[in-house]
Order: C-alpha cells, then sequence, then structure tokens
C-alpha cells in the first residue's frame, strides 16, 4: 500500500514540474499560414487553373464552344501576371466568350482568396450576382488570348492591374 502511494506521490510531482516547467503558448485566432504571410505573393497558377476548371465544370452553364483542351490558366508571380488563353469552335460569338470570361474571372478571385488571405473574394449582392472580381486584379496584371479554331482572334487584351476590365462580373451564380 506504501508503495503505491509513494509511485502517485512521485507522478504528481513530476507531473506538476513537468506543468510548471512548459511555456504558455498563445494561441491565435487566425490561420497560422495567414499570420506567417507578410511578403511577396506566390500564387500557385496550376492550382489557380484546376480551381477555375473545377468552378466552371460545378456551374450548371455548357461552354461547348470552348475547345477541349485548349483552355489554359498561366501566370508569373514575379511579373505580377495572370494570362487566360482558350480556343473557341468556329461560330462562337463574343458575347458567348464574355460570359465564359466572367465565370473565369471569378473563378480567378476565388482560386486567390484561397490561396492568399490578402485577395478578396467577389462581392456577391442580394439576388446572387457577382459585383466585381475580387481584387486580385489590383495586383495583377491580366492578359486574355482567345481566338477560333479558323484562327480569327476575338480577345486579345492586356489590362494593367487597377485597370478596369470590360467584362461584366454579373453572371447569375447557381
Amino acid at each position: 500500500m506504501l508503495k503505491k502511494f509513494s509511485l502517485f506521490v512521485l507522478l504528481l510531482i513530476i507531473s506538476t514540474l513537468f506543468l510548471f516547467s512548459c511555456k504558455k503558448v498563445k494561441i491565435s485566432s487566425e490561420k497560422p499560414d495567414q499570420s506567417l504571410k507578410t511578403g511577396a505573393y506566390d500564387i500557385d497558377f496550376v492550382m489557380m487553373h484546376n480551381y477555375v476548371i473545377d468552378y466552371i465544370s460545378s456551374e450548371f452553364m455548357p461552354f461547348f464552344f470552348v475547345k477541349n483542351n485548349s483552355f489554359d490558366i498561366s501566370g508569373d508571380n514575379e511579373k505580377k501576371e495572370i494570362t487566360v488563353k482558350c480556343t473557341c469552335i468556329n461560330g462562337t460569338v463574343v458575347d458567348d466568350v464574355d460570359l465564359f470570361l466572367s465565370m473565369v474571372l471569378n473563378g480567378i478571385a476565388l482560386s486567390a482568396a484561397e490561396q492568399d488571405y490578402r485577395f478578396k473574394k467577389p462581392s456577391i449582392s442580394s439576388d446572387g450576382t457577382y459585383q466585381d472580381f475580387g481584387n486580385v486584379f489590383d495586383t495583377y496584371d491580366l492578359k486574355i488570348y482567345v481566338d477560333l479554331e479558323d484562327g480569327t482572334i476575338l480577345r486579345n487584351d492586356t489590362y494593367k492591374a487597377k485597370e478596369k476590365i470590360p467584362i461584366d462580373p454579373r453572371y447569375i451564380k447557381e
């Protein structure tokens, strides 16, 4: 009985010493990766490309006019550029491309916000339409190149960071 009591007291003393020797750890309400990110932006463009593909695929709008395997999002963090390229089937009109690009640009903004807390998601109004493309294009230039199978160019535009992009972000979110 005395051995059990002595063992218990010894464990109690060791536990107490251990607790007093530990430093207090401050628990932050911020995500750890966000509190550490203070330097340059570092967007993963492969992740962004895949995110946008999934995002567009989750919407119930068919984009049959974009040729398979001809859509690409790439970029350069040092130059602060995001590039969107695609080839559409002959007969595609600019209005269809602009609706598609509206979804793409909203997807880019959502992906950027997922990757870096400093980017804001697009604002959504009470009727479910997007009001803007977030703020990723306040930091990154945007290059858009869209052509048809026959080589006709529908869009070959470059927008500098903070420049207004003349594509309506207000397609209705399902």
